[in-house]
């Protein structure tokens, strides 16, 4: 069985630039929204010659936050990283979620 494999994504520019507002770490992000889909699709190719399902885990900047802040998380890689895992937890309960093709 392949592997499903979780990339926080991001739909649009202004999101892009909406999230970068609220990381406490955004200094280690792309810088443009264009740095970041050149980055994904490197990700996404790596995902898919390894035989693997690409599954995108859609941060919402504002609810990312709140997300965050539930669980005890910073709105920062790790933070994304555990958002990330439970995206790709909910794929695999569920089968609900946007693959990427």
């Amino acid at each position: 069985m392949n592997d499903v494999i979780g990339i926080a994504w991001f739909k649009d520019e202004p999101t892009y630039r909406r999230a970068l507002a609220i990381f406490t770490d955004s200094r280690n992000m792309p810088a443009t929204y264009e740095d970041w889909k050149v980055l994904v699709r490197k990700e996404y190719e790596e995902i898919k010659s390894a035989g693997n399902i690409a599954l995108r885990a859609d941060i919402d900047p504002e609810k990312f936050t709140d997300w965050c802040n539930v669980r005890g998380f910073l709105s920062d890689s790790q933070g994304r990283t555990a958002f990330v895992n439970y995206v790709e937890l909910e794929y695999r309960k569920t089968g609900k979620g946007t693959i990427i093709e």
